[in-house]
């Protein structure tokens, strides 16, 4: 596996804290220290993470982490209560696979891979279940991976139609694309897979939502193994076509680890948000504007 970084069962990438950020990572604890709304993290590894994924710059850091932990106060339905053992993070477990690849890309990537169990009705907006079980999985692994960027694929081969046709809303798009860019990863690619005909309309307006030089990323693909044009076969599940475990092999272990590290997401550093109490005001703003844009207008991302 030449130019391939080993994560998993090595600790080439984990995040075993190093000094080589110290500087950088002190800056970063006296800022947030600094903000009155924002919690003050003592998690060096992750900071450097932090860091590292928004591409060395402190400034964007920075931005990425107010919104961030805005995000997380601001958007109930995707940030409440993230109990593993929950009813609505159980039932996404049941209905979902999220792994992570056994290994990186020669410039550090990291793929993650999503498909659904099954189609089943579930009572609700699964959706929204869906995206708070997604977003528990990646702050889990950006605590434990130091990673400089995410390719993701969605393999769709097992979608429920009916949720997809009306539980994917504007309003839903707007909130996951806005989490998204404040997510402290930089998206390098985004591939689907198995797409089925009734979703490629949804497909094709995610893509005029984001900035052009993010849409060179969108990828679908009526083979799944176009993916490995793109991506290194050692990066990719075997079930893909690729060599790493499979696609349920990686959604078990990162089940059990999101159940074991209970108490990080409901007591720990994941549970924690801004106090939009003490966020300073902008004169002609609010803090639901100034994430999401002003009436019903979608805000200019600036996801790279």
């Amino acid at each position: 596996m030449q130019n391939i970084q080993t994560v998993v069962d090595g600790t080439d990438r984990q995040s075993n804290y190093n000094d080589q950020y110290d500087e950088e990572v002190d800056k970063l604890i006296e800022w947030l220290e600094m903000m009155p709304h924002l919690p003050n993290i003592t998690d060096r590894a992750w900071l450097r993470n932090c860091f590292i994924g928004r591409k060395h710059q402190m400034e964007r850091t920075k931005e990425s982490l107010d919104g961030y932990f805005c995000c997380r106060a601001l958007i109930n339905e995707f940030f409440g209560v993230r109990d593993p053992l929950g009813d609505d993070v159980q039932t996404a477990m049941r209905k979902t696979w999220f792994g992570f690849s056994t290994n990186l890309t020669k410039e550090g990537h990291q793929v993650i891979v999503t498909r659904n169990i099954t189609d089943e009705d579930v009572p609700g907006r699964y959706l929204d279940q869906w995206t708070k079980y997604f977003y528990m999985c990646i702050d889990w692994n950006l605590k434990r991976i130091t990673a400089n960027g995410v390719i993701i694929i969605y393999d769709m081969a097992t979608t429920n139609k009916n949720e997809v046709l009306t539980q994917v809303t504007p309003n839903f798009l707007k909130k996951s694309l806005q989490c998204s860019t404040y997510f402290p990863y930089k998206l390098i690619q985004v591939h689907f897979i198995n797409v089925p005909p009734y979703a490629t309309v949804i497909f094709n307006i995610l893509k005029s939502l984001v900035p052009k030089k993010i849409q060179s990323r969108i990828f679908m693909h009526n083979n799944p193994t176009e993916v490995l044009q793109h991506i290194p076969k050692e990066c990719v599940p075997s079930d893909l076509g690729g060599c790493d475990k499979t696609i349920k092999e990686l959604g078990e272990f990162c089940n059990e680890n999101i159940v074991t590290q209970r108490d990080l997401f409901t007591n720990g550093l994941l549970s924690l948000k801004a106090d939009m109490d003490k966020k300073p005001k902008n004169a002609n703003g609010n803090e639901q504007s100034d994430l999401f844009g002003f009436d019903g207008n979608f805000k200019q991302l600036n996801i790279d």
